[in-house]
């Protein structure tokens, strides 16, 4: 069975002022499960069959600008963009946004394999670094989609998590193995 490595922390160390030069790295690539359903949150059949990657320069409150790689892992599940189907008529979970919306729930999730407790500027990064992939993706809709992630409801979502990444993950890699339950 694969074991979960986090890897470095993808959180810059303090309060950030901006991120600039945002740029993908990577295809994003998913497998879709047809038999294989989480049951814990988040539900999803939506799968990640390789890494993908986003680089960034990060401009510190203090300190000089440096460039930050972020890594959603491959084997991650993600239900998309996370909307609820009663906004799909505005937005729904698949468009131009969807590259930063996986980032965005790997960040989501990320932060349980480096902290005890969720950290607000932590949140701050990942809706920041969501703002500026929607922006590089030519998201219309992407100030009201910002909004949405910034409020309450944002970070309610953020800090309440009952698992942490690398209890998540050792689970979910082993769906990518042969033998998951795809076939037939």
């Amino acid at each position: 069975m694969a074991t979960w490595n986090p890897g470095p922390d993808p959180f810059p160390a303090g309060e950030i002022d901006r991120i600039t030069d945002f740029a993908y790295l990577d295809e994003l690539k998913f497998v879709r499960h047809a038999k294989v359903h989480t049951k814990k949150k988040p539900e999803s059949l939506w799968q990640l069959s390789a890494n993908f990657r986003a680089r960034m320069t990060v401009h510190p409150e203090e300190g000089a600008p440096y460039a930050l790689t972020i890594k959603a892992p491959r084997g991650l599940y993600t239900d998309l963009a996370s909307v609820p189907q009663e906004l799909w008529a505005i937005v729904g979970p698949i468009g131009r946004h969807l590259e930063a919306s996986v980032l965005h729930d790997y960040l989501y999730m990320a932060w349980t394999d480096f902290r005890a407790k969720a950290v607000r500027r932590d949140w701050t990064f990942a809706d920041e670094m969501f703002l500026q992939g929607m922006k590089v993706s030519k998201v219309r809709k992407r100030r009201l989609i910002h909004a949405v992630v910034r409020s309450p409801i944002g970070w309610a979502v953020f800090r309440k998590k009952p698992y942490t990444l690398k209890e998540r993950m050792e689970a979910w890699l082993p769906d990518l193995a042969p033998g998951h339950g795809r076939e037939g």
